[in-house]
Order: structure tokens, then sequence, then C-alpha cells
């Protein structure tokens, strides 16, 4: 893994990615469990990312930590979840629900499958078959 990253400095190994994983009561990126930032206040996500700044920056580029080191909310902490887990091919999927009246922002993990719903359809594949799923 020594490509280059516009990111990091050195690309994210698996411990860090669990160590974060963590952060966020999730156990691994198969994690499919969803989580809301109010549920990130109750676990104290932010004050355990901030514990992990200086593991943290050893991976981002030393401009990048000035931008998503400091100043640690649970917006920031998103943003750094999203990065780390992007060098393994996931993303945090994020859609809105009213929770007892209120709007809440719902976080989870996915794996990016480039293939899915692809707008370009080969011959071999002119036979697929999707589903759409709205239910949570």
């Amino acid at each position: 893994m020594s490509k280059k990253n516009q990111t990091f400095r050195n690309l994210p190994d698996m411990n860090i990615i669990k160590s974060l994983l963590e952060t966020f009561g999730l156990e691994n990126l198969e994690d499919s469990r969803l989580f809301t930032r109010e549920h990130m206040v109750e676990i104290n996500t932010v004050d355990k990312i901030n514990k992990m700044k200086s593991k943290l920056s050893e991976y981002y580029l030393p401009c990048k930590c000035k931008n998503y080191l400091e100043d640690i909310n649970e917006k920031k902490c998103i943003t750094i979840l999203r990065q780390f887990i992007k060098i393994y091919n996931y993303k945090v999927t994020t859609f809105e629900k009213s929770i007892n009246g209120e709007k809440q922002m719902i976080y989870q993990l996915t794996l990016v499958n480039d293939d899915f719903l692809s707008p370009t359809k080969s011959k071999k594949d002119d036979n697929r078959k999707y589903v759409v799923s709205f239910d949570m």
C-alpha cells in the first residue's frame, strides 16, 4: 500500500481502523448498526477521539491534522471516520429520520460496490435484477 494519498502520509492499518470504530461503538467494518450524533454524545466519542489525537496525527499529512484534529466535535469525528474507512472501500451512509418528532441524522457503515446500480450495462449483465428496499 505505497500509493500516494492526498489525506494521509501513512495509510491507516486495520489496528487504527479498529480503534477508531470502537470510539463509535462499532466492532469492525462489517458492523452495520446504525448510530446518531446523540449516540456519539452518550458514549463520549469526541473525548475518545481526542485521546487518540496523537496516534491519528501519525497518519494524517501535517496540513490535514490542523483541519481535522483541532476543535473536534461530532461532525469532525464522522469526517475522520469517513476518511479512514475510505481506504478500505467503505463509506458512512447518512440519512435523515424523524424520531419522536425530531429530525435526526442516522449513520451506517456500508461497503462501496462500484457495480451496484451502475448506469452502464454490459452485455454479460443484461439479466441483472435489483431489489430496492426502503425498510429500516
